[in-house]
Formats: C-alpha cells, structure tokens, sequence
C-alpha cells in the first residue's frame, strides 16, 4: 500500500497517511496452489489487496470476510451452480466466479444469484485484475470467451420479472428504434461515451435509453439486454425488420 506524506504545521513533523486501495478482495479456492499464486499475483496488481485467502470447500463462517469489497470465488469446474456465492451475495458482497466447464445453464445461474462476473480461469492475471476493479466500480463482468454460451434456454433460465410467453423478436419490438440502435452499438463493443458520440447525443441520454429498455425487456442489468440484442444481430435477419 502507498504512503502519502504531508508536512505538519508543528515543527516540519513528517506525517504519514496510508492510502485505502481501490478494492480489498478475498481470494477462495479449494486448490491451495492455485489460491496461492491468483492471490499472489492480485496482491501485485496496483490498486488491489488481498485482505485473506479462504478453501472455498470450508464452511462459509470460517472465511475472512470482514472489510472485503470483492470476493474471487475460484473452482476447477463449474458444472454446477455455487451455493456458497448466493450466501456471499446475500451478504452483501460482489462475487466473481472463476472456474472451467461454463455452460449456458451455469452462466445464467450465476447471474441470477446476483454474481457481477463469470470468468474463464485464465493464466493472464491482468484480465483477472481488470475484472475485480471492474466489478468493485459496479460492473457486471463476463469473458469474451462465455458470451457465446448465453443462449435463449440461458436467458430464459435466469429469474426476473414476469414476462410472460413473449418470444425475444416480440421482446425487441417493443424498444423504440433508438433504444435499439443504443443496445446494437453497445452490442458491437462500444462504450457509453463512444455510443453517445456515434448517435450526437449525452452518455445520460444513452443511459436512460437503457434503462428504458431493461424495463421493457424484463430483464436485470445491461449485460443481459446487450446480450438479447446481440443473439438477434446473429440471426439471418433482426427480429424487429
């Protein structure tokens, strides 16, 4: 952790301030080499410390959680769903779920337990950074490599608000046709800022097409409609023409 020092108005006392990093994080993983070396190579990356490790096979009260911003819930296979991160969620805490073996099924469920990211377990350790700082700012955070698994049954497995028997083209025309060039640019890999600049208005104005369109879609977050509206891009035709 960074020192800041400051000059004291008594007499040049020298005094040190300790600087908060951007996020503390809990590393869990029932692999102790693996749990080893992600939580080493976290604590190096700048603006992150690893406040603890934990076996993610112990019980949860035996974890350190106290002051965690993010826990790293890491595992060799995800066939199936995590209990454990409902509990973490519960409690009030940003999970990210890293493991092999995703299926449209388990994306969907770590989702719908209310996890801000779903990562492949990659050897590239400034991915796994980038999505812990990303999480912590409010991010929901999946790998590229995943985005392929969110098929209709996926979506439809995630719980959200009723919506009835309303297929996804039934679901997209229903957006207004700004809406949907805000949610096709978003689902071409822009940024807000870089959506506004294309479409000449505010990022606030992008933001509240957005949220208009979470409303009409039933769905929960920005990912799952950028997600919608990239599985119809990939049809022969959108399901709106």
């Amino acid at each position: 952790m960074e020192m800041t020092v400051r000059n004291a108005a008594d007499g040049g006392v020298l005094l040190y301030e300790r600087e908060r990093p951007d996020v503390y994080v809990l590393l869990a993983d029932a692999d102790p080499v693996s749990r080893h070396v992600l939580a080493s190579a976290l604590d190096s990356a700048d603006g992150i410390e690893v406040l603890g490790t934990a076996d993610s096979g112990e019980p949860l009260h035996r974890w350190p959680l106290s002051g965690v911003d993010v826990v790293v819930l890491a595992d060799a296979s995800r066939a199936q769903p995590d209990p454990v991160a409902a509990e973490l969620v519960h409690k009030g805490l940003r999970v990210l779920l890293l493991g092999t073996g995703w299926t449209g099924r388990t994306l969907a469920a770590a989702l719908a337990a209310g996890c801000v990211g779903a990562l492949v377990k990659d050897p590239e350790i400034g991915r796994l950074a980038a999505a812990v700082r990303a999480a912590a700012a409010g991010y929901v955070v999946v790998s590229p490599e995943l985005v392929g698994l969110w098929t209709p049954q996926a979506h439809a497995a995630a719980p959200r608000r009723e919506r009835g028997d309303r297929s996804v083209g039934v679901l997209l025309r229903s957006l207004t046709e700004r809406e949907r060039e805000v949610l096709t640019l978003l689902a071409e890999g822009l940024s807000t800022n870089e959506t506004a600049r294309r479409l000449k208005v505010t990022s606030a104005t992008v933001k509240s097409h957005v949220s208009h369109a979470l409303t009409k879609l039933s769905v929960r977050n920005r990912l799952e409609a950028v997600l919608l509206m990239r599985q119809a891009l990939d049809g022969d035709r959108p399901p709106w023409s």
